[in-house]
């Protein structure tokens, strides 16, 4: 994962198994949260062919997740299962997420205020901004070139706090 730590323990034995049913329903896991406190577990699926998922998609993994929750031993006693969709404003946390949203409006946090000396140009509109929205226009290993206010702005994984897709809504 890239702004998001591995999975570890549960939350990776979920991972597995959840990924291998959903190769098996022809869908991708597209990401996967286990909060322990509540025994929450939730699953966000995708179609790989529309790259989301419809309430059907998220019933059948649900039914093939069902027969484990009953019978694995390492199961939380109390789950609650949340099945759907990545949404409109899906989070990106992995390389592959950021990749698939090349060319589309990101709106992204940064850890630290933007400033001139670490960007020369920056537009006095960006300055001392933490949060950011502008089109994702390249990703690699290291991290993403976003255009936000006519101005190339190039950043590293680890100073993004978080980001999530920004689509525009046509109100009309």
């Amino acid at each position: 994962m890239v702004l998001k730590s591995e999975s570890t323990g549960v939350e990776k034995k979920f991972y597995e198994l959840c990924s291998k049913l959903c190769a098996e329903l022809n869908l991708e896991i597209y990401d996967l949260d286990y909060l322990k406190g509540s025994h929450t577990l939730r699953v966000f699926i995708m179609d790989p062919a529309t790259k989301t998922a419809v309430i059907e998609d998220c019933s059948r993994l649900d039914r093939a997740l069902t027969p484990f929750i009953e019978e694995e031993e390492w199961m939380p006693s109390e789950l609650t299962l949340e099945v759907s969709s990545p949404g409109m404003f899906r989070h990106l946390s992995s390389v592959k997420h950021f990749e698939m949203s090349i060319d589309q409006d990101i709106q992204f946090s940064v850890m630290a205020r933007l400033v001139s000396e670490k960007f020369p140009g920056l537009p006095k509109s960006l300055q001392g901004e933490r949060k950011i929205i502008g089109k994702l226009k390249s990703v690699d290993s290291e991290g993403i070139c976003v255009i936000a206010n006519d101005f190339e702005l190039n950043l590293k994984y680890e100073e993004i706090k978080k980001a999530n897709l920004e689509p525009a809504l046509d109100l009309e």
